[in-house]
């Protein structure tokens, strides 16, 4: 979502602070695939148009302008999560496994090193462009300096990227920093860093995980991170074009009843929670979609498979696209693009109609490899057997 190390220091968390770690598969990969995996919802594969939505750049976020143009893509079926993977999903394979996440490792001396030299550079330009301005500019660069040296507090942990109200007006729209925090306690065991916890919230979707951490659950589950078009399909149960993953109309059963863990009020001050929620929600609050599938739309972005690239969309020469993947790593080096980013779905209790509306289906962002936050998290998919994919059927949506 947002690289707040570069923000910061200009500089990102290095692929050498993640570690290699093995692992014990779950006992379900052993299973038949041609038997419904437990918690998993079949979708059935077929053709459907891929991208943006009516509405989608109404709000005020830049994230989603990739989301174009519009073109057929065709999936095979698979299994799906009917959840996202919750805290206590996620605690059986750490206890399993010895796993730990990337916000929870050490980071390296030379890194530190590295950004402390860059946050310092940082810190004297800006307090340099301080002296050339005056009144609230003034004050929010200022701001910006000390929310800097906040980062550089970190430690020797990754830690993650935690929303946090901001305590006064705004002075950019665009300057993240302002409701983005870095905290160096905060991991899926501490949701919103030191002093909250996952207990009392196990049946929560668990955050501040990477793309990494979440492939790594995954695999230990017999399972894998979608892909982008299987999500896009997945999320759109069947319906043709809507605006929401559940139809037409925003509150189709009435203004008493939230279809979505979404942000109510103003944007980024106060959220309402008229929802029941003001952070993540149970999985499985809201309504499902037409597949059958929980907080597809808001409650936390969701990570999927694909690498991110915001021209991915333009750059398909096959019309129609069958089970795409994402541009490759060799691809995204050609263009300039070394540090991988991956694709999120489906919002979260961030998303406003004044922002980023990233609930609906068409919507897509990315997240830097090192950058957990707590508003994202995943859910897994699982092949087909072959022999079920001739029983299903495709019906062109």
């Amino acid at each position: 979502m947002i690289a707040l190390q570069r923000i910061f220091t200009s500089i990102s968390l290095l692929a050498a602070a993640s570690a290699t770690f093995s692992f014990a598969k779950s006992s379900e990969h052993n299973e038949e695939e041609t038997k419904a995996p437990e918690g998993m919802v079949l979708i059935p594969g077929g053709s459907f148009e891929m991208g943006g939505d009516p509405g989608l750049m109404g709000g005020g976020s830049q994230s989603h302008r990739s989301s174009y143009p519009v073109h057929e893509v065709v999936v095979d079926p698979f299994w799906l999560d009917a959840t996202e993977v919750t805290n206590a999903q996620f605690a059986t394979f750490v206890e399993a496994t010895g796993y730990v996440t990337f916000a929870e490792r050490p980071l390296p001396a030379e890194f530190i090193e590295s950004m402390q030299r860059a946050a310092a550079e940082n810190i004297r330009k800006l307090q340099a462009l301080a002296q050339q301005t005056t009144g609230r500019e003034r004050e929010g660069i200022l701001d910006s300096i000390e929310r800097i040296k906040e980062a550089l507090e970190m430690g020797d942990r990754a830690g993650a990227i935690v929303f946090k109200l901001p305590e006064e007006e705004i002075y950019g729209e665009y300057d993240y920093t302002q409701w983005w925090r870095i905290l160096p306690g905060a991991n899926w065991r501490a949701p919103e860093g030191p002093g909250s916890t996952w207990i009392g919230r196990e049946d929560h979707p668990v955050v501040n995980v990477t793309p990494e951490d979440a492939a790594a659950y995954a695999e230990w589950a017999g399972k894998r991170l979608p892909t982008e078009a299987e999500w896009e399909r997945a999320a759109r149960g069947g319906l043709s074009r809507q605006p929401y993953t559940w139809g037409a109309t925003f509150a189709p059963q009435g203004e008493a009843v939230w279809m979505a863990n979404i942000w109510q009020g103003v944007w980024p001050y106060e959220n309402t929670g008229d929802d029941g929620f003001t952070s993540t929600a149970p999985v499985g609050s809201f309504p499902p979609n037409p597949f059958g599938l929980y907080d597809i739309s808001g409650n936390v972005w969701e990570i999927v498979s694909d690498r991110y690239h915001p021209r991915t969309y333009s750059e398909r020469s096959s019309q129609p696209a069958v089970n795409p993947t994402g541009p490759s790593p060799e691809l995204l080096l050609r263009y300039g693009r070394g540090a991988p980013a991956y694709v999120t779905r489906g919002g979260s209790f961030l998303c406003s109609d004044a922002w980023c509306r990233g609930y609906q289906p068409g919507a897509r962002q990315s997240l830097e490899f090192d950058s957990p936050a707590n508003h994202t998290g995943f859910r897994c998919a699982r092949d087909v057997a072959p022999e079920k994919t001739a029983t299903t059927g495709d019906g062109k949506q």
